[in-house]
């Protein structure tokens, strides 16, 4: 199940941010409503996604989130000796919302 950004933008209250890392450090997102999960898309449908998680968080500044973690699943365990039955190796960590995120002009203070 899919949900425009827009439409999350009209919400008191989203549940909780996933940020999906897929090979060559892609991001997806999803979001929490209502106990369900949906991924987020623009305005055309296209899924929300992007190879800097600092963007995508900062798509998020202004909406109340609950909480903003970034999950990982590897399709690689066989790789690394481990079992090549199916097991559930997922990885999620909680990090900051928008408020850590880079705003335009913000480069300065990497210095």
């Amino acid at each position: 199940m899919k949900i425009k950004l827009s439409e999350l933008r009209r919400l008191n209250f989203v549940e909780k941010v996933t940020l999906h890392c897929h090979d060559q450090s892609l991001y997806l997102v999803s979001a929490r409503i209502d106990n369900a999960e949906r991924y987020v898309t623009d305005e055309q449908g296209n899924f929300l996604k992007s190879f800097n998680k600092l963007e995508l968080q900062s798509k998020f500044k202004g909406i109340t989130v609950g909480e903003m973690v970034l999950r990982h699943q590897s399709p690689y365990d066989e790789m690394i000796g481990l079992s090549e039955e199916p097991s559930n190796n997922t990885l999620e960590v909680l990090i900051g919302g928008e408020a850590y995120a880079l705003q335009p002009g913000d480069s300065d203070r990497l210095n």
